[in-house]
Order: C-alpha cells, then sequence, then structure tokens
C-alpha cells in the first residue's frame, strides 16, 4: 500500500522511486557536468550556467516522477464541538447603567436566544453546537430563552472542570482523540467558586463575549464579615466587615448590628463612617448575655436609606442584596470547671471565689487545707479514740471517713457531688483530667505523691489543661518545688532562688510583651490603664526565683523604686497547656483596696487571667465547622472529636448531627468516623439556601463517660458572595482567554469572529490533496528552463 509522507505543504505519493531517482538526477547532473567542462565552446561561467539550467529543469521532471501532490488541511464539517457557554447567576440581572433598559444577562440572552442570526447559523454550519448555561452547577439546554438569572452562584471554574471531564479535555491530559474546538463563553467573570489551583481547567480556547458597556452603577456592600472572640471582659466578641462602595458614590454610610430575634438580648450598635476610601473596615465590640450560637445581622446604607433598602428600585445602587450580612459567634455553653488546691483558708482564696461567682462560664471548685497533719501521740482524749477531736461531735459514732491525727483536714467547696474530692487531691486521670485548670496556691510539694505530681505534668502537657501557682510562704522554693515534675512544668527556676529583703515594697507594672497582651489590660487605652496601674498597693511579698526558663515571657514585673525589677507573672507553653507563675504572694491587697468601687478591678483581671488560660484548652467533645465548596455547590463540614474521661479517642459510637436550616427545615445526619484521625466524626451538609443554619450534636455515653449534647451555628451567603464584586471582571475574562489561546470577543463582532474560526487550528481537520505534476505552471517551468538554456545557447554561439 503507498503511503503518503508529509513535507511542509508537499506530499509524494510515491515515495518508494525516491532513491532510484534521486540516483538518476545525480548521474544526469553528473554527466550533464563533466560534458560542460569538456566543450570547448564559449567560456567556463557560461557553461556551467547553462548546465545548471538543464539540471534544474531535469530536477523538475524527476520530482513529477514520484508523483507529488499539494496538501491542504481544512475543517471537518460538522465534527468539531463549540460549547456556547452562558452564566444565568443572579449577578447577570444587574444593569450596568441607572438608565438601561435591558440587564448584561438580558442583553446576552436577546444574543442567544435569536438561532436564526447570522452567526449562530453559519456556526451550525461549521461546528457541532453545545449549549449550555451554568450558575451553582452546569446543565444543558436546547435554547436560551428561559433563563431567568436567578442562580446563588456563579460556579464557572467547576463547569470548566466538569466541561473538560465530559469532552476529554483537560488542561494537563488532554486525549488527542477529543473534538472540543473551544468555548464561547457569555458571562461577566464574576466566578464565586475558589479554584483549587492557578490553572484553568480546560485546554481548549475560551472565547469570552464583551459589552461595550462594563462599568455597572454605583454600589454599597458589605464583605469578609469576621467574628473573633478575645479575653477582653468588656467585649469578649468582635465582629469586623469591610465596607465597599464604587467610586460614584460618595456620602456618610450608615452601619447597624442587631442580634437576630431570639438568639441574644444585646442591644442594637450602629456606627455611621464617611467612608473616605472605597474600602473601609468597621468593627462592633459586643458582650453577648447568652451561650451557644449567636447569630447577628450587619446591614450598611447611605443615611437616610434604611427603610428603602427593602425597595431597591428607589435606590440607585446595582443591587442591594449585599448590603445585608448574616455573622455568628458560637459561645460555648459549658462552663470551664477549675481546680483550686490551696495551703491554708486565705484571702485570695475568697476573692478568686468571688471572681468567679460572676462569670456564668467559670467553676472554681476548691479544695483547701484547713488543718496539717498533726503529730501521732501515745495519749487519746479518749480510751481507744484515734479519730481527730475536730470532728468529735458530728456524728454518733466513729466511721472510717473521720480524719485521723496524722492526716491534713480538708474541706471541698463548690464540688459537683458528695463523691467529687472526696479521697483528696485527684489520683487517676479521670477524676483530674475533668478540670480545665488547676491552681496551685500556698501549698508546699509534700501535699501531693510523686505519683500526683506526675499526672498533673501529663494533665498540662498531654491533655491541655492549665496550670498556675500563685506565690506564698509554702509556694515555689519553699514548698520544696524544686526537682519536681511540677517544678519542670512552671516557667521559672526556683533551684537558685533569690534572697528576698522582707523590708522591700514593689509596685506592679507592665513589661512590654504585658501591653501587648488583652487580657492584661483593664481599660481600653494606654492613658486611663497607666492611671489605673500607678493606683494599685504596694506589694510586700514575692516569691524569689532564680530567673526565667527559655521561651516564657514575663508579662508583669515589681519595681522596687530603684530600678531594679523582679519577674511578677510569667507565662509559657509547655506541651499541649499552658502554664502560669503569679510570684506575689500578697495579691488579695488589691482586692482589699478595690472592695468598696463599682468598678472592680482585681475579679476583671483574674477573670480575664483565667479565660486566657483556658483559650486553647480541649474540651472532651469539640464542635468545629468548615465551608467549602462540594461540586461547585456551598456545603459545610461538621466536625465531632470526642474523648473520653481520659481524653483518649473515643471510638466505635454513633455521633448524630441534626442540622436546623434558615427554612425552619431540620436534616438528620450520621457522622461518619474518620480515616485519618481517631476519635473525630465528620459530616457533610450542603447549606444551597441563604442564611442561619444550627446543628445540634449528640454523642452517646457509657457507664464511665457521659452523654453530651452541644450546638454549632454557622452562616451561609452564596448570594452576598455572588454580589460581592458588581462591575465586570475584565480581568479575568482576559485572562481565561490569554492562558487558553483564545481572545476576548466584542458582542457587536460575533459575525467576523465566526467566519474566521474555520481557519484556526482545530481538533479534526481533512486533508485535500492534488497532484503537482497536473499543473499547467510545472510543465510551463520545464519548458521555460529549457527553452530559456537552448535560447541562450544559440545567442552565444554555443549550439
Amino acid at each position: 500500500m503507498r503511503s503518503l509522507s508529509a513535507l511542509s505543504s508537499i506530499v509524494f505519493h510515491s515515495p518508494e522511486w525516491t532513491a532510484v531517482l534521486i540516483t538518476v538526477l545525480i548521474l544526469f547532473a553528473a554527466l550533464t557536468i563533466v560534458s560542460t567542462l569538456f566543450s570547448s565552446k564559449g567560456t567556463l561561467p557560461w557553461r556551467m550556467g547553462l548546465a545548471s539550467v538543464k539540471i534544474a529543469a531535469g530536477a523538475l521532471l524527476t520530482i513529477c516522477l514520484v508523483d507529488p501532490q499539494w496538501a491542504s488541511q481544512r475543517m471537518k464539517p460538522g465534527e468539531n464541538i463549540i460549547v456556547m457557554l452562558a452564566d444565568q447567576s443572579s449577578s447577570m440581572s444587574i444593569k450596568d447603567s441607572p438608565d438601561a433598559s435591558q440587564s448584561r444577562g438580558e442583553i446576552f440572552q436577546k444574543e442567544l436566544a435569536d438561532l436564526e442570526s447570522e452567526w449562530q447559523t453559519r456556526l451550525a454550519q461549521d461546528f457541532d453546537v453545545r449549549r449550555y448555561r451554568f450558575d451553582t452547577s452546569l446543565a444543558q439546554t436546547s435554547d436560551y430563552k428561559m433563563m431567568d438569572f436567578t442562580g446563588r452562584s456563579s460556579n464557572l471554574w467547576h463547569s470548566l472542570k466538569t466541561l473538560a471531564d465530559r469532552y476529554h479535555a483537560p488542561r494537563n491530559d488532554r486525549d488527542p482523540e477529543h473534538r472540543l474546538a473551544g468555548v464561547l463563553l457569555f458571562s461577566d467573570g464574576n466566578l464565586t467558586d475558589e479554584p483549587e489551583s492557578s490553572e484553568i481547567p480546560i485546554g481548549v480556547p475560551i472565547y469570552p463575549v464583551a459589552i461595550d458597556q462594563q462599568h455597572a452603577a454605583g454600589d454599597l456592600s458589605i464583605g469578609n464579615v469576621s467574628v473573633a472572640e478575645t479575653n477582653f471582659e468588656d467585649s469578649p466578641i468582635t465582629i469586623g466587615a469591610d465596607i465597599r462602595r464604587t467610586r460614584d458614590l460618595s456620602g456618610p454610610v450608615t452601619v447597624v448590628l442587631e442580634p437576630v430575634d431570639g438568639t441574644e438580648e444585646s442591644e442594637r450598635q450602629t456606627k455611621t463612617i464617611p467612608l473616605s476610601n472605597v474600602v473601609q473596615n468597621i468593627r462592633f465590640q459586643v458582650k453577648p448575655l447568652k451561650t451557644g450560637p449567636i447569630f447577628y445581622r450587619l446591614r450598611a446604607f447611605f443615611e437616610g436609606q434604611e427603610d428603602l433598602l427593602d425597595t431597591p428600585d428607589k435606590i440607585e445602587e446595582a443591587t442591594t442584596v449585599n448590603n445585608e450580612q448574616f455573622a455568628v459567634a458560637n459561645r460555648d455553653a459549658q462552663p470551664h470547671r477549675l481546680l483550686y488546691v490551696g495551703g491554708r483558708p486565705n484571702w485570695e482564696h475568697k476573692f478568686l471565689s468571688r471572681a468567679m461567682e460572676d462569670d456564668r462560664l467559670l467553676q472554681l471548685v476548691s479544695l483547701v487545707r484547713i488543718a496539717r497533719k498533726e503529730a501521732k501521740f501515745d495519749f487519746r482524749g479518749r480510751v481507744g479514740d484515734d479519730n481527730n477531736s475536730l470532728f468529735r461531735g458530728f456524728n454518733d459514732g466513729a466511721d472510717d471517713g473521720t480524719e485521723n491525727y496524722d492526716e491534713p483536714v480538708l474541706i471541698r467547696l463548690n464540688t459537683r457531688d458528695e463523691l467529687e474530692l472526696s479521697q483528696g487531691f485527684p489520683q487517676t486521670k479521670a477524676e483530674l483530667y475533668q478540670y480545665d485548670a488547676l491552681i496551685l496556691d500556698d501549698v508546699e510539694a509534700a501535699f501531693l505523691t510523686r505519683d500526683q505530681m506526675s499526672l498533673v505534668d501529663k494533665y498540662v502537657s498531654e491533655r491541655g489543661g492549665g496550670l498556675v501557682m500563685l506565690g506564698g510562704r509554702d509556694s515555689f522554693h519553699h514548698g520544696g518545688w524544686d526537682k519536681t515534675p511540677i517544678g519542670d512544668a512552671i516557667p521559672v527556676y526556683i533551684d537558685r532562688p533569690g534572697v528576698p529583703n522582707p523590708e522591700e515594697m514593689f509596685a506592679w507594672e507592665l513589661t512590654r510583651e504585658g501591653w501587648l497582651e488583652d487580657w492584661m489590660r483593664l481599660r481600653e487605652t494606654e492613658g486611663p490603664e497607666r492611671t489605673r496601674i500607678a493606683e494599685m498597693p504596694p506589694f510586700a511579698i514575692a516569691s524569689p526565683v532564680g530567673g526565667v526558663k527559655p521561651g516564657a515571657r514575663i508579662l508583669a514585673a515589681l519595681n522596687d523604686g530603684t530600678g531594679r525589677t523582679l519577674p511578677a507573672l510569667v507565662t509559657q507553653q509547655y506541651g499541649r497547656g499552658r502554664t502560669a507563675a503569679l510570684l506575689l504572694g500578697d495579691f488579695w491587697k488589691w482586692s482589699l483596696k478595690q472592695e468598696d468601687k463599682t468598678e472592680e478591678d482585681p475579679g476583671k483581671f483574674w477573670r480575664q487571667f483565667i479565660r486566657w488560660l483556658l483559650a486553647d484548652v480541649p474540651r472532651r467533645t469539640e464542635v468545629t465547622t468548615e465551608s467549602f465548596h462540594l461540586g461547585g455547590v456551598p456545603a459545610t463540614q461538621i466536625k465531632v472529636r470526642v474523648r473520653d474521661q481520659e481524653f483518649q479517642p473515643f471510638e466505635g459510637i454513633g455521633v448524630n448531627v441534626a442540622v436546623q436550616q434558615p427554612d425552619g427545615q431540620v436534616i438528620e445526619l450520621d457522622a461518619q468516623p474518620s480515616l485519618e484521625e481517631a476519635g473525630l466524626f465528620e459530616a457533610v451538609h450542603v447549606s444551597r439556601q441563604n442564611g442561619m443554619y444550627t446543628a445540634t450534636v449528640s454523642t452517646p455515653g457509657d457507664e464511665r463517660t457521659p452523654a453530651e449534647t452541644l450546638k454549632v451555628g454557622w452562616v451561609s451567603s452564596p448570594s452576598a458572595q455572588e454580589f460581592e464584586r458588581t462591575a465586570w471582571d475584565r480581568d479575568t475574562l482576559e485572562r481565561l482567554a490569554r492562558e487558553t489561546g483564545g481572545e476576548v470577543v466584542a458582542i457587536d463582532e460575533l459575525n467576523t469572529f465566526v467566519s474566521s474560526l474555520p481557519t484556526r487550528k482545530l481538533p479534526v481537520m481533512e486533508t485535500q490533496t492534488s497532484p503537482l505534476w497536473h499543473r499547467p505552471w510545472l510543465l510551463g517551468a520545464v519548458i521555460l528552463l529549457l527553452a530559456v538554456e537552448w535560447g541562450l545557447r544559440r545567442m552565444r554561439g554555443m549550439a
């Protein structure tokens, strides 16, 4: 069988004769040159020139013997696919000027719905045309007359990826047999799905169609809403947002923050800003009264136009959908439990307990020693009575639980039941790990066994609990805590303490790092805070230490008035938890001085300090949410981490998630165990609706671990994301065209563009050939060469 060998645009239909003909041509040329050299007529240059003309004529005749064909490629009609992709999301309903009669979507729809137009007729003749529309998802359509431009999202990236998979034309692994020639895109370029990578997911040219008017009407919008929880007591929740305006709008803007009905009792807040910049950040600070998910509504409008937000036709903005956003603050509904261990009744415990009573989310459980061990003497008050006389008279007869003379006398305060701490300091993980933080106040190391100290070390480093040691005569070095596991955990060296001066008085001051911590400050600005610190009483009892450990931070210091400072409050990260050392033994003096004042600063300090200590402490059950796109659709992943009483992953259980949607419907989900992390259960909810979602998570218990029910909330705002940008995204359209080898096409140039498509490089082409030796010009060239050679030879007398 004869084959075709391509040589530029000429192919040879009988290439098997090529070697023979080249040999013949070489022999012919050699004989011609030899005869020319031995000829005596004419000069050598003339003879060689005439020989070259003869050889050229011979070469043309020789080429004709291998049947040269002129090959040209052209598009194969109806074999190449052109996709028409139209955006029907809500942003296409925007009118690009206040006096425009049609929206950008209606302009496109008019062109697309006219199937008899010149450019659509020509396109259908040359290509296999496939019509699609997209918003949240991609859908094929027969025409575009029914587009309503109400889609909540513009998932352009996902739509292109779906087309690439459907037509086997991905960016990096394109099938050579694919027939997709290009995508004709009718969109404003405002996509809402986040690209998985910066690379465009389809490997064919994209031709975005543009409208001449590409500047939308003026618009005011809210974006980048954030919710942050701080340890600052006066405003534990900070809600921030970016207020954006287009350059053609001006004037003061009012921003309102209000709780959604039924979720919170706080008051509505209003702020008016000049909005001198195109984008300006605004923050609200709130102190919620409730726990659990708390939802807030943010609204932005020009002064005097709040009542017009519900009638957008009366406001000269591109849209009012983006003038409102929702935010959610998930407040922990379960109180944090703290264990206070005191070596003796003191003022510090009194004021600390009083401070914790003012916070519903902090619960202080106390174990206080009221009498130390007594020596076991041989004499007794009564014959055979070994029990401590302090407890005589409370019961009719002594029992095994009554403290003996050689045991300390302990009292328990604010315990959950009569069994809690009944055996003294916890001895097992299950007993200790139920607390979120441990406070040791003026208690010596001998109060705990070595095993209990090791348990505390693991409690902080592995469980992630908080540990605080307060100053006193039995704390730090004087309590014998050096060379113990707890001594290793606290952030100061206590094996080489300094020598205290009993006559020194110290003033409290914040260090540079202390000023940077919001929970160390009790006033909103620096001036009042310095005044407050100056009014604090002097302190006299400071536990001496040998220095601070590497990585520890000194947040407060004690100044003796001569320029010498001692550390007062030192913190550090220890494993998964935090530890702190408050080196004052008479910190309670501050509370005594403040006792009659309306602004109770010591209690506020204690609460903020404890909140910082508990900020990263893990709970037995934790619920978090993460927003993402599932196939281009807004979705929320609900993650539930469940631990047993020893804070080990709790597996083999069923976790139920009940999601209440904005329309009131409740969706039941079963969280599935994660393959990547033990004790982690995951569920996915598709959050298509705009508004507020609440999930109730229920975990079962067993004989050792109680069941729990938690709530978490989130907000889904696909419409707000859709209108985050109202102007045409020309940069995205140009990038799509540039990086795929396409071009941006003006809508009034569609006829010219479609006419040029058949001349471009397309996946399916057909080759046309015609023999060159049938061409008159080839025969004429041979005759002309021979005639020229003969004529010149006659003219020079060489014939």
